[in-house]
């Protein structure tokens, strides 16, 4: 981030609790829950401090490369130099752009989880969602999922073919199913791990 960003004002002199941020003509408008380092528990908000802070954002700001996608970043948490963000791409084919995008204005940028959002918001769909964890895939198999998922190959009907997946990336189709193999043996390990059946 940049020096002018309301969370540089911090500089690891507090610990964050809560942040909320908002776009308003142009400016980040930020409110920040901080708790002094050194006090005695974080998470006691009766001892917190609020600090609300503005700054101009720049083409280097992240906030404004997710308006520039119709996105609202919440930022989950924030660990020293490292801000945990999500938030919602209605259009999945623009998520590889918006990662494209992000990396543009960030030193380091790791997408840590793919979630699906169900849109008929049934419990027991959603109870059966699997999130996956970015972190537990390399970095290969992370950018080929990514761009599988955003090219609609996990559609039904298939809106992408692993050839054209392969060649968009450089590598052979061989080579781009098993990165593809690798990330679904992950998920089923992750879904079904704690399963039992009766044999």
């Amino acid at each position: 981030m940049e020096s002018d960003c309301p969370l540089n004002e911090f500089d690891g002199e507090a610990d964050v609790i809560e942040i909320n941020q908002q776009l308003q003509h142009g400016q980040c408008r930020t409110e920040t829950m901080i708790q002094p380092n050194g006090s005695p528990d974080s998470s006691d908000c009766g001892k917190a401090n609020v600090v609300h802070s503005a700054s101009d954002v720049g083409e280097d700001c992240y906030c404004a490369v997710f308006g520039d996608f119709g996105c609202i970043p919440k930022i989950a948490g924030v660990n020293g130099d490292t801000i945990h963000i999500e938030t919602f791409l209605s259009d999945r084919e623009r998520l590889t752009d918006l990662v494209e995008a992000l990396k543009a204005v960030t030193e380091e940028l790791r997408l840590q989880q793919l979630k699906p959002i169900d849109s008929t918001n049934n419990s027991d769909a959603s109870s059966q969602t699997v999130t996956l964890v970015l972190d537990e895939v390399t970095e290969k198999q992370r950018e080929a999922v990514t761009k599988a998922v955003a090219a609609g190959y996990y559609s039904t009907p298939r809106e992408a073919s692993l050839e054209e997946l392969a060649d968009d990336l450089g590598i052979s189709k061989s080579a781009y199913s098993q990165r593809l193999n690798a990330v679904e043996s992950t998920l089923a390990t992750r879904a079904f791990a704690n399963t039992t059946t009766d044999m």
